[in-house]
């Protein structure tokens, strides 16, 4: 948390806390079930230094899709495939959960998080939720369409 500090403080619109990483683990939108929340550390296969975290909702907004609340990998580590890398990993467990989409939510200004995700094959769904004096913009990515679940022959 402490590295990706310039990120939260431009998110939360004041310095990181002291017990910011342990408010990540149980942070969640009203009503949702708690015990579908996971959150991943994101470690470098050559030594396991954590180098960035993934906070993901499944069941959210609905029974058959997920959330990305955080994806944070640290500065250093940024600009050689290795978000590309880590996302693909989460896609994966994603698609393990059975679910059908993927959504997350962009804050206005935060240009370089917007290009990362629509190179994931994210787009703008048009909805614009309120966070603090800012907004999040939302995007999805369709992973199964309904018609591939069943096989008809």
């Amino acid at each position: 948390m402490e590295k990706c500090a310039e990120f939260l403080t431009f998110q939360d619109e004041q310095p990181v806390e002291s017990n910011s990483a342990e408010k990540l683990f149980y942070d969640h939108p009203e009503g949702y079930d708690f015990s579908s929340k996971r959150v991943y550390g994101i470690y470098l296969a050559e030594n396991h230094q954590l180098i960035g975290v993934v906070d993901l909702l499944f069941y959210y907004p609905d029974s058959n899709s997920a959330c990305i609340g955080l994806f944070m990998l640290d500065p250093a580590y940024r600009n050689f495939g290795r978000g590309k890398e880590a996302y693909f990993m989460v896609e994966k467990e994603i698609l393990k959960n059975a679910m059908m989409k993927i959504r997350l939510g962009v804050l206005e200004g935060n240009l370089q998080g917007f290009y990362f995700w629509e190179k994931m094959g994210f787009s703008l769904t048009g909805e614009r939720k309120p966070y603090l004096s800012k907004y999040f913009q939302v995007m999805e990515k369709t992973l199964i369409e309904k018609s591939e679940i069943f096989n008809l022959r």
